[in-house]
């Protein structure tokens, strides 16, 4: 006996099979790429195991390593961890460890191998002291060339000591929002041209003046300008004067008000 005749399949159902065994198919291989990716990002030799930080003294490189340990913890959208050695993120981590350790200048994050990374550090020189008071039982911090206050100074470094024009928490904060370092220069230009020890500079955020004093006692006032050239070369001028050639000590010397100088020496 011969067998039954199939039904014929019409056109658009031959489509729409083909349609949906061309959906089955690619489900299939997404399907499986996903789970090829979930697997390949999560092998022992892509996943970073170690961490070694160099370059840090004032900071502890433990709670470095620490901090970093805590960002590669979780993953992206549920699926790749973030310990992939090839996916970590890179710039995240490093823009945590610079905001969370303000003493870090530059920190870069570099690959070692395939599970394990490096992360190189290089730290702020202090230049000078930012100290919130002037008695005995003040508070100083280290300020670096450019006037960022990174960490409490915990040691007697000889260090010119700047007071005032800062409100809020010290640490994190910029000195005289970026002209620290144009005043810095003037003190050390002023205490070379007169041959004084600078011992202490208390600036007056409001009025911009500044007194300068010395180890020797002597104080200098003078206006804090956007010409600090101008007024390095006035005072030089002045102490090149024969006032001073006659009597080098001085008890105060004010530079305050134009072209008129108000001096007091010793002994008068």
């Amino acid at each position: 006996m011969s067998n039954p005749q199939q039904p014929k399949l019409s056109l658009r159902e031959r489509r729409r099979r083909l349609v949906w065994v061309k959906v089955a198919a690619g489900s299939a291989v997404v399907a499986l790429s996903f789970i090829a990716v979930w697997f390949l990002a999560r092998i022992p030799t892509t996943t970073i195991a170690s961490i070694e930080v160099k370059g840090t003294s004032i900071v502890s490189a433990d709670e470095v390593k620490k901090l970093v340990e805590e960002k590669l913890d979780g993953s992206y959208a549920y699926w790749i961890p973030h310990r992939n050695s090839l996916l970590f993120p890179k710039r995240n981590i490093e823009n945590a460890l610079a905001l969370a350790f303000p003493p870090l200048a530059k920190v870069s994050i570099s690959r070692n191998g395939w599970s394990a990374l490096t992360v190189t550090t290089e730290e702020r020189v202090a230049t000078a002291l930012w100290c919130d008071g002037v008695t005995e039982s003040e508070t100083c911090y280290s300020i670096d060339k450019n006037g960022f206050i990174f960490a409490t100074a915990t040691d007697a470094t000889p260090m010119v000591r700047f007071y005032g024009a800062l409100s809020g928490v010290p640490i994190g904060s910029t000195y005289l929002n970026g002209g620290f370092a144009s005043l810095n220069t003037l003190v050390a230009g002023i205490a070379s041209s007169i041959h004084r020890t600078p011992k202490t500079v208390t600036v007056d955020g409001a009025s911009n003046d500044v007194e300068l004093a010395f180890q020797d006692g002597e104080v200098l006032k003078f206006v804090r300008t956007v010409n600090q050239q101008a007024t390095l070369e006035n005072i030089a001028s002045v102490f090149a004067s024969q006032s001073f050639k006659k009597n080098k000590d001085f008890e105060y010397a004010d530079f305050r008000f134009g072209d008129k100088v108000y001096i007091k020496f010793k002994g008068e």
